[in-house]
């Protein structure tokens, strides 16, 4: 059994939010994911950035959400930027997902203008 995931969202400017995950993503906890991502979105929002350095566990489910969410974003002609932290990015490593995404070493580096 999984435990649960916690979401934390913040607006550190008008047109970015930051989604910080906490816990475990799997299969159980990959539709919070999403929600919490498509909430994210439906606010006036140019830049997400998905913390995922306190994840614990990251699943394919989880790396699903991310895919699906990067596609989102760019066919809004927003932008997305994941701080993966080790297991997120072990994942996106050993599936070849890594370039599909803009990755950061923490969410201070993804807030700075490109």
């Amino acid at each position: 059994m999984s435990d649960p995931v916690q979401l934390r969202t913040a607006r550190p400017a008008p047109d970015v939010v930051v989604l910080a995950v906490f816990g475990e993503i799997d299969i159980t906890t990959a539709p919070d994911l999403e929600e919490a991502v498509t909430r994210a979105l439906a606010a006036p929002v140019a830049h997400l950035v998905v913390d995922l350095s306190g994840v614990t566990f990251f699943g394919s489910p989880g790396l699903a959400t991310l895919i699906r969410t990067a596609d989102a974003v760019d066919g809004r002609g927003l932008r997305l930027t994941l701080v993966a932290g080790q297991l997120a990015l072990r994942t996106m490593a050993l599936t070849n997902t890594v370039d599909l995404f803009t990755l950061r070493d923490s969410v201070e580096a993804a807030l700075r203008p490109n």
